[in-house]
């Protein structure tokens, strides 16, 4: 199957999770900082198992999904 990695910058992910308490990961450095630190320890791997990269930055879910699936459509049609 396909792999599809969703991006944003730091400080639109602490937006995102600052009021979730769901994140053992980031227990500590909940902030912009520690968030820019565990995203960059993570992206090489993921950028190199993801098939598509997606920046959701300033974007509604339908926004996404439909980037998501034009994207796929593209990597079906070659």
């Amino acid at each position: 199957g396909r792999w599809g990695l969703l991006t944003a910058r730091p400080e639109v992910g602490y937006e995102r999770v600052k009021d979730d308490e769901n994140r053992p990961n980031l227990k500590g450095r909940k902030n912009v900082a520690g968030i820019a630190e565990l995203m960059e320890q993570r992206r090489e791997k993921y950028e190199a198992a993801a098939d598509i990269v997606i920046n959701t930055d300033h974007k509604s879910i339908l926004q996404i999904c439909e980037e998501l699936v034009s994207r796929l459509t593209e990597m079906d049609e070659k």
